[in-house]
This record gives structure tokens, sequence and C-alpha cells, in this order.
């Protein structure tokens, strides 16, 4: 029921929608200023040829000419297949170190303020192209070429693979992993937070309960911690996935960014929308499937 005081000319409902219309409108000036308007023209520029002249850039309507060059260059579409194929197992990785971490976080000793500002330290630093200047300019790793590099590499695992008698395929996939263990782990800030907040909201008397029942830590994971945390969980894999299609070192945002610094401005858009629906189409593949198994209490 709305309240309306004598003299005011906005019920007590009204003013608190006000206030939150107000909240998100900077926000809704940048979504239109920083993406929508931007959208929009890069959408026009992939389907016409750009030109610079005397009264500034000119467009010549071409169709889907771009569209056609583009699903024709076997180098785009290698790099956007490898990037596709990289990011699952890149996400799983992510998701449960992530939820690991905030397990052993969650417990009482000393320092552990301490510990959460280390595993949240590298949000802060990895921000814009902070990550980038030091893989390449300062620990000699990165993207270079076509080869990925890493910060920190497991120069013997490859031998010991080798030695075991494992396939070169799957031998690679191990290896790749394994070197991108420091590279995943440090790109976890965010999730370890949304899954710590997650786990210190599950009741202490759910557990009490069990403890009563006899149930193990395994079973209380599986009953307990890991339904409860779900809803969070597919927060975080949707936020890996976009994280890891939109990080600077990504080869898909690389290849884009190349192409834009060679002047071919349609080109570039033309590849950043098809990318763009890419991602849009995993993003609800991966959220539909997981929606699925998500527990949400009702009270």
């Amino acid at each position: 029921m709305s309240i309306k005081r004598k003299g005011s000319g906005l019920s007590f409902a009204g003013k608190r929608a006000m206030t939150g219309r107000l909240y998100i409108l900077p926000w809704f000036i940048g979504f239109i200023c920083f993406f929508l308007i931007p959208f929009i023209e890069g959408v026009v520029y992939t389907v016409n040829k750009l030109s610079f002249g005397e009264s500034g850039v000119n467009l010549s309507f071409v169709g889907t000419a771009n569209y056609k060059k583009l699903f024709s260059d076997l180098d785009f579409l290698k790099v956007l297949s490898s990037s596709l194929a990289g990011m699952f197992p890149r996400v799983l990785i992510i998701v449960f170190f992530s939820l690991f971490v905030a397990l052993i976080l969650r417990g009482e000793y000393k320092g552990r303020a301490l510990a959460r500002a280390i595993f949240f330290l590298p949000v802060i630093i990895s921000s814009g192209v902070v990550i980038t200047v030091l893989q390449e300019n300062i620990m000699g790793s990165g993207i270079s070429g076509n080869e990925t590099t890493y910060l920190f590499k497991a120069t013997s695992f490859e031998t010991l693979l080798e030695g075991i008698g494992l396939p070169d395929k799957l031998m690679k996939s191990f290896t790749e992993i394994i070197n991108q263990l420091f590279d995943l782990s440090w790109k976890s800030g965010v999730q370890i937070l949304l899954l710590l907040a997650a786990v210190n909201n599950i009741p202490r008397s759910s557990y009490e309960a069990a403890d009563m029942e006899g149930a193990t830590e395994w079973e209380k994971f599986w009953k307990i911690t890991f339904p409860t945390v779900s809803p969070t969980i597919l927060v975080t894999v949707i936020y890996t996935v976009i994280d890891s299609f939109t990080d600077y070192s990504n080869s898909v945002m690389r290849l884009i960014e190349e192409q834009l610094n060679l002047g071919y401005y349609e080109y570039s858009s033309t590849m950043a929308l098809v990318y763009f629906v890419c991602v849009l189409v995993i993003i609800g593949i991966v959220g539909g499937l997981i929606s699925r198994k998500v527990y949400y209490q009702v009270d």
C-alpha cells in the first residue's frame, strides 16, 4: 500500500521508485553511449565499404560481401574454433578451483582476511591490459604470433607424458592445461568472491542437522553445499565464459584488433559482430543446460 504524505507530489512508493531510477541512470546513459550507439554503428559498417574523404567517412553499401569474405577466411575460422574449443576446459578449471578456494577461505583461522585479499589481488592487477603488459614485456609470455605462451610453464611435464606413451593429441591437451593452471588461477578472483559469499550464506543449522544424522563431509558437500550454491555457480560460469571470450589476450580479440590497426574497419567490425553472436549462442546454451540443474530454495 502506497502512503502519500500531505503536500507531497509523490507517494512513498513513488519516491522509492524514483530513487531506483536515478540509481541506474548512470548505467543507462553509459549503456547507450558506450555500447548501443557503437554497436549500431558497427552493424552498419559490416554491410558497407568505408572510405575517407574531405567530408569525413563515406559509406558504400556492399551487402553481405564482408560476411562472405569472413566465412571464407580460413585463419579467422581456425582461430575462432580454437577459442571456442579451449573455452570449456578453462571454464571448468576456474569454476572448480574457485569453489575449492571459497570452501577453504570460509573457515575460521588467523590471517583469513589476508588470504582473501591475496586471492582477490589478481583482479586488481589484471584489470585492463596490465596483465598483458606483464606477460609480454616483463615475464616474456602471452601470445606471440599464433603461439601461446604462459606465465609459468611446466617444461619437464611434456617429457614425463612422452615417457608414459600417451597419444600426441592427448599429451598436448594435458600439457596445455597444466601450463595454464597459474594463468587460470590468476583469473579466478571474482569467481572466488562470488562463491565465497554464497558459501557463507549457507545456514549453519543445515550442517548441524546433517551432523546429527551422521553425514560425512563428502555427503554434506553434495547434499547441502553444492545444491545451495548452484545458483551462484550458474552466475560464475556465465561470468567466466564472458571473461574468457573478452580477455585481452584472447586470440580472436587480438585478430580483431590487428585488422582494426591495419585500417580494415568494416572487416574488423564484421569479425566482432560474428564473434559477439557466437558468444551469445554459447552463453545461451551453457545457461540453458546448467539452469536445469540449479536448485532454488523456496521458503
